[in-house]
């Protein structure tokens, strides 16, 4: 799995979006259901895959599907 496809599967299950049809371009604002403990769950689902804690800086970049690929 690329890490493309990765980042849209972390997001559609935070955001527990049915059928997991989120894309790479898919951003805060085109994800209404983005909200701030959609976000966490990213974060520990990232660092739980990288084992590595999250910088406060790389957290505050999530802003998009690919942000979150870029972080894997």
């Amino acid at each position: 799995m690329t890490p493309d496809d990765r980042a849209c599967e972390i997001v559609a299950k935070a955001l527990k979006i049915d059928g997991g049809h989120v894309s790479i371009d898919d951003t805060m604002e085109t994800l209404p259901a983005w909200d701030s403990l959609a976000h966490m769950s990213i974060v520990l689902t990232i660092e739980a895959e990288t084992n590595r804690q999250l910088r406060a800086e790389e957290i505050a970049s999530i802003l998009s599907v690919r942000s979150v690929a870029e972080l894997l």
